[in-house]
């Protein structure tokens, strides 16, 4: 075995032989060095010259004068093979202290428990032979923690299978609520289109209110511009929204079918006035009208107040050969009723599907199953499409030049 730098072309091929995340790609790497000129690509060669291991890593500026490196989601190897394991991390730390590492953090895309929805777990991966291989090396494994971290990539994701399952099958194991708010926004006409970067700030507004609502303060707009023109055509940014005017043809459709449903009904009685059966018909056909006419009068004045065209809710998605990210998203409360997050989130499933992907992933959920939970709303949101919850083996940690890093700890400039 030989440890490399290896081409922009032999990362792209394991990369995608290989189950990995997003960010260890090819498209990640050019950006990242055409922008900043900051990122790696190592592996290891095996003696036919085939790469075996590779891993992207960045590095920025750690106490002036030293570099931090990070492989996200990274790096892609099989961690059964500790001899490999062994061999990639010995020949890693002589690389990254030639390199003026002061330490080195890794999060491999390394499964640690399978969850359903509710935090049970129904397969548990036996990683301790690898977390004593990597913490004899001097990596310190920074813990199975729970909640959101500013220094670490989500713990905890919620995904989708899709392998080997129709639309309609998926449709049938998400859950009643569900199933039904998706056929509802089918009723109002909701619609998904894709937003041009130049449009980027349609999506941002709504991402804004998401951040109000919930409390938190993510990024700016420039850097969803930037992500979208890091992953060039493998991101896209997808608005769901509604045409009230359409919405309002349709109602007034219903309208006029219903009121001539009633008429017929209304004879009917004429001829039975004792028959149960119309009785029923005439009061559930009523019931429907007042409901319909309500709805015109609403969409009327939404009209009237807020334009014909509503935007609903927006996300912006990247996907690779491996699993389709549904990763930043927002919506505008006012218009909850027309439920565009279920929508959206329906395309994008069937994207998923059409383009063979076998993965549809969430994204991150603290791994609190409490009721109290800071994400119990969206942790319940994408229950109910019947995505179960992965549990990823954590951060790693290792010093390079072990005194400036403890000084550096010591003194809070880590």
């Amino acid at each position: 075995m030989q440890f490399v730098k290896i081409t922009p072309d032999e990362f792209e091929k394991f990369t995608t032989e290989n189950f990995s995340h997003y960010t260890q790609s090819r498209l990640n790497y050019e950006h990242l060095e055409h922008d900043y000129n900051n990122a790696h690509l190592l592996g290891v060669k095996d003696d036919n010259d085939e790469v075996i291991a590779a891993g992207l890593f960045t590095e920025a500026r750690a106490l002036k004068y030293f570099k931090y490196f990070y492989s996200q989601r990274g790096p892609v190897l099989d961690y059964n093979n500790i001899a490999l394991v062994n061999f990639f991390f010995k020949s890693l730390t002589s690389y990254l202290k030639k390199h003026n590492c002061l330490y080195v953090r890794l999060d491999p895309y390394i499964l640690e428990n399978l969850r359903n929805a509710d935090g049970e777990i129904v397969k548990s991966y036996d990683n301790r032979i690898l977390i004593n291989t990597l913490e004899s090396l001097g990596y310190k494994h920074e813990g199975f923690t729970v909640g959101y971290s500013k220094t670490s990539q989500a713990r905890w994701l919620s995904v989708l299978d899709l392998q080997g399952k129709s639309e309609k099958q998926l449709l049938k194991e998400m859950d009643y609520q569900t199933r039904r708010n998706i056929k509802r926004t089918e009723e109002m006409g909701v619609d998904v289109c894709t937003l041009p970067i130049e449009e980027t700030d349609r999506f941002f507004k709504l991402f804004k209110m998401a951040e109000e609502k919930h409390g938190f303060s993510f990024r700016d707009e420039p850097y969803f511009e930037e992500l979208q023109q890091a992953y060039k055509g493998n991101a896209s940014l997808r608005l769901a929204y509604v045409d009230l005017t359409k919405y309002l043809s349709n109602l007034t459709t219903k309208l006029n079918t219903l009121q001539t449903q009633l008429s017929e009904v209304e004879s009917a009685l004429e001829e039975s006035p004792n028959s149960k059966k119309q009785k029923t018909k005439h009061t559930q056909i009523t019931q429907q009208l007042n409901s319909t006419r309500r709805k015109i009068d609403d969409t009327e004045n939404t009209i009237k107040s807020d334009g014909e065209i509503l935007d609903l809710a927006a996300a912006i998605y990247i996907y690779n050969d491996h699993e389709v990210y549904y990763l930043s998203s927002g919506s505008n409360p006012k218009y909850n009723p027309y439920m565009g997050a279920y929508k959206l989130q329906w395309e994008m499933i069937k994207f998923a599907k059409a383009h063979g992907i076998d993965r549809y992933n969430f994204y991150g959920v603290t791994g609190d199953f409490s009721e109290d939970a800071e994400d119990a709303g969206v942790q319940q949101f994408k229950k109910g499409f019947n995505a179960d919850v992965e549990e990823y083996i954590g951060d790693f940690v290792k010093p390079i030049n072990t005194a400036a890093y403890t000084l550096g700890k010591a003194i809070g400039k880590l």
